[in-house]
């Protein structure tokens, strides 16, 4: 079976959407021309009683004159035009005064066609065999006439029917030309839909910043576009941060592998293995690739941009306080915490944790003297320090601190990755962290409250 590509792949996902849209747009365009077919057969009928009751209305009009309520109704013409007539005649107050005897009942008195003003609209519903029109006499009586024309009928149908035909010739042309209209301005609308398609198809790993243009799109499908290279752009932090863990691994974890190798060949050779050497290696590795995936995972976290919990900041680093209290005072040394109360912010509560350690382990590693730990709020931030009493970092060295793998001192055990991490932790929360102006030992986060 051969094998699709994914341009041949997107071509079809654009043709049977295309295609899709065609025939529904063809549906709703039959739909319309049923529609008005209808109803031009509705008014077209309508039109035709009109045309009846304006014929009798000028017979009546004709029949009825020098008639009056004080004569009698049998003197009128029983036959006009070889069909039966029939007369109801009402006062000027709307009353019965008289009808036809061959009448079952008398006409219903209608004087909708007495008025003379033209109506913007009129109504004409289907008539029946029987029409009835009224006329006005001289004394204000009203006359109804009424007529069973059943010729003028089938001349009006047989006439109104061949004009119905000729209509549907000149109007199948018509709906010819607008579904090929239709279809040209369909045409017209998704060629910019196919070439996003392609676009969007062709993305990939060699082209990673590769997006749709909003630019020529139909409106309609800018959220559609919006939304994909939203997608996209996570994706492509989450790839791009994919790349630089592979890429720091391997530097990073070079030397130290390297360093394990030659040591064990040393021990191969001599007979002798140096359990400690080989342990304090393990454990350095062991960190080095605990925190390589700690900064792997933020870096994902930040791309990927996964939903903030509200976090009770003074309890948690009343806690971090604490549990890192005994290695400070293993070493003679002291930690002065001053936690406002009841201070909450929007953060990753374990990361945030995280990166109070790692600055008070920076602190008990690199620092002197006492150790502060600061929590107040300003405005709307929360503001978290934490100072020693060393020299600390100077000031050009500072920002520095932050890149990832730099040390403070190149033979230090650390792995330069401690605070790549914190700053990674803070601005996943939409914080920020540096050293303070003018304090090179204290460093001073800031949370958005």
């Amino acid at each position: 079976m051969p094998r699709l590509s994914d341009h041949n792949l997107t071509d079809g996902v654009i043709s049977s959407a295309g295609q899709s849209l065609r025939r529904r747009m063809l549906i709703a365009l039959l739909l319309v021309f049923v529609m008005g077919l209808g109803i031009s057969a509705i008014q077209l009928y309508g039109t035709r009683d009109e045309l009846r009751r304006a014929v009798l209305l000028i017979q009546a009009g004709t029949l009825s004159q020098g008639f009056s309520a004080e004569q009698n109704i049998e003197t009128l013409p029983r036959h006009y035009a070889g069909d039966q007539m029939s007369y109801t005649l009402y006062a000027a107050d709307g009353s019965l005064l008289d009808y036809s005897a061959h009448m079952p009942r008398p006409s219903r008195l209608r004087t909708q066609l007495l008025q003379t003003q033209p109506q913007w609209w009129h109504w004409s519903p289907y008539a029946g065999r029987t029409i009835n029109v009224p006329v006005q006499l001289a004394d204000g009586a009203v006359l109804m006439v009424s007529r069973t024309d059943t010729a003028e009928r089938e001349m009006l149908d047989r006439m109104l029917l061949n004009r119905v035909r000729q209509s549907l010739i000149l109007l199948l042309p018509l709906v010819l030309g607008a579904g090929l209209l239709i279809m040209m301005l369909l045409n017209w609308t998704l060629r910019p839909v196919g070439r996003a398609t392609q676009l969007a198809g062709s993305i990939g790993p060699d082209n990673p910043g590769r997006r749709i243009p909003l630019k020529g799109l139909p409106t309609e499908f800018h959220p559609l576009a919006s939304a994909a290279n939203s997608a996209l752009d996570r994706l492509g932090g989450a790839y791009e941060a994919e790349r630089r863990f592979i890429a720091d691994a391997a530097h990073e974890l070079r030397t130290p592998l390297t360093v394990l190798d030659l040591r064990l060949q040393d021990s191969r050779r001599s007979g002798l293995l140096d359990w400690p050497i080989l342990e304090k290696e393990m454990r350095q590795l062991r960190r080095l690739v605990a925190q390589l995936l700690e900064l792997a995972r933020q870096d994902g976290a930040g791309a990927c941009g996964s939903p903030l919990v509200l976090t009770n900041v003074s309890r948690m680093s009343r806690e971090v306080t604490g549990t890192m209290l005994p290695m400070f005072e293993e070493q003679g040394r002291a930690i002065v915490a001053e936690i406002a109360d009841g201070q909450h912010c929007l953060c990753h509560a374990h990361e945030l944790r995280e990166a109070l350690i790692n600055l008070l382990d920076n602190a008990l590693v690199h620092g002197r003297g006492e150790t502060f730990v600061v929590l107040r709020r300003e405005s709307s931030e929360l503001v978290i320090e934490i100072s020693d009493q060393g020299p600390g970092v100077p000031e050009q060295d500072q920002e520095r601190m932050f890149q990832r793998f730099h040390k403070g001192r190149q033979g230090s055990e650390g792995t330069g990755l401690g605070l790549a991490i914190v700053r990674r932790i803070v601005q996943n929360a939409g914080g920020r962290v540096a050293f303070v102006p003018d304090q090179p030992s204290t460093i001073r986060i800031t949370l958005p409250v």
